[in-house]
């Protein structure tokens, strides 16, 4: 298990799917111990190389690293290289932090323990809960260093060492709340103590690393709405499921990693797609469950004539051993995407997944009328979007139809909450982004033909309501 984060104590608020989008119940970074014993356990819990690791630095930035046979140092932002050999051999969750010689090595990451509880000083039994921050100056008078004495501590002390003497030293600092001075102490340990956490690439993290990092490639899929999308969606081991994935393959890799190398993803695409998420998340040959196919071949009317699928052709005259070999190459993934279309076309789909980005409406729609009508009956049917009026107006033509039940528009909200005594507070920042999209869901039904006529065979049956 990973280190808990450091500072104040918070919780999370998450209505709906509150489990670990890639299917464990633990917290962050927790995975099934493996069936090969304690041996295979420990070694899956080390950082080795091949593998890839989420560093997490002291002001909460994210990046994810491939530890190659080529990789020597990580760097990550201000800070200076990591050598890659303080983090090979490292387990998942360790923390390590750059002393005064500028050597990295592990240390312990722990909220800092303040006693909450009122006493005869503080003025009473219910003095602590009352306690604010109104009367404290804010002229910015209160650090008795200067810039330049502080630039001089940072030269010859640690990190740690630095915050204890702006501490000391500002006039305010044993003024203030206890929880205000654990939130000063945050801060400045932010600044000035360089510190990363090694965290395992689950979904969840790398989820939350590709959202830090560039909001708008992963369509502004949050943890939680992925979370809701695998639970809506049904995802289980040995199911086959029509996805488009604009994500940066978030979505099918926590499908496969669900799949259990049991089962089979048929991922739509137009014009190429990402598969950074399938690659990073360390699933090994799960990761072949996964089959991506052009929009356009699953349009076709006669879908063996398209390029895509077309056998190469065999030259009059053999040609060298490597155009020989390449030829080969050729041919035999022109066979394998040719059975994964004759596959796709002979079973029924479970579920249909569309995850696609603002400006992709059309191609969305287009595979989304591909999956549906793949989708076997009793399927689950998810759209995940940004925009509100298609899905709405996707939802009146679903309800309409007839075809489908559970149709269901819902919007996700999750807030940070620090928890103080007798009181919390919701985290005020500009980048909370409460709400960033909209989930539709529906299940496919069919009609059996049962009761089409009355038991004395004279006349229609009584009309029976659907309701959605």
């Amino acid at each position: 298990p990973q280190a808990p984060r450091c500072g104040a104590p918070k919780t999370t608020m998450v209505v709906e799917a509150a489990a670990e989008p890639d299917g464990s119940s633990g917290g962050h970074g927790a995975t099934p111990a493996p069936a090969g014993g304690a041996g295979e356990a420990t070694r899956a819990s080390l950082i080795h190389r091949g593998s890839h690791v989420i560093l997490r630095d002291s002001e909460g930035a994210q990046k994810v690293f491939w530890l190659g046979a080529g990789c020597k140092d990580l760097r990550m932002g201000r800070y200076p290289p990591l050598p890659v050999e303080v983090v090979l051999a490292a387990p998942y969750g360790a923390t390590l932090r750059r002393n005064e010689s500028g050597i990295w090595e592990r240390k312990a990451c722990q909220a800092p323990q303040l006693d909450a509880s009122p006493t005869a000083a503080d003025g009473g039994e219910d003095a602590e809960a009352y306690e604010h921050n109104a009367n404290l100056p804010q002229d910015n008078t209160a650090q008795a260093l200067s810039p330049a004495e502080v630039r001089a501590l940072k030269g010859r002390c640690s990190g740690e060492d630095v915050v204890k003497e702006l501490a000391s030293n500002s006039a305010t600092f044993a003024s203030k709340t206890k929880f205000a001075q654990e939130k000063y102490l945050k801060k400045k340990s932010a600044k000035h103590v360089q510190q990363v956490t090694l965290l395992r690439p689950t979904v969840m993290e790398l989820c939350e690393t590709y959202m830090k990092q560039s909001r708008g490639k992963v369509c502004g899929l949050r943890f939680d709405y992925l979370s809701s999308i695998l639970c809506q969606a049904d995802v289980r081991s040995g199911g086959r499921y029509f996805a488009v994935d604009s994500a940066n393959g978030i979505i099918v890799a926590a499908i496969a990693q669900r799949l259990g190398g049991v089962g089979q993803v048929y991922r739509a695409f137009r014009g190429g797609c990402s598969d950074k998420a399938l690659q990073e998340l360390d699933i090994g040959s799960r990761r072949e469950a996964v089959h991506a196919i052009p929009l356009e071949v699953l349009q076709s009317l006669d879908a063996w004539s398209h390029e895509w699928l077309r056998l190469p052709v065999e030259p009059d005259t053999p040609g060298s051993v490597e155009e020989q070999v390449r030829l080969a190459g050729r041919k035999e993934r022109a066979r394998k995407r040719r059975a994964e279309v004759e596959d796709f076309k002979t079973r029924p789909v479970d579920g249909v997944i569309i995850v696609a980005g603002e400006e992709e409406t059309e191609f969305a729609s287009e595979a989304l009328e591909v999956g549906l009508s793949r989708l076997a009956p009793g399927g689950r049917m998810v759209v995940f979007g940004q925009v509100f009026q298609p899905l709405a107006a996707r939802q009146g033509a679903l309800r309409a139809s007839g075809g489908y039940v559970d149709v269901r528009l819902h919007q996700l909200f999750t807030r940070e909450y620090q928890v103080l005594p007798m009181r919390t507070h919701p985290v005020m920042t500009s980048e909370a982004m409460l709400c960033e999209g909209f989930v539709l869901s529906a299940t496919k039904v069919t009609d059996d033909g049962f009761g089409d006529e009355d038991a004395s065979g004279g006349g229609p049956a009584p009309k029976r309501r659907r309701r959605g």
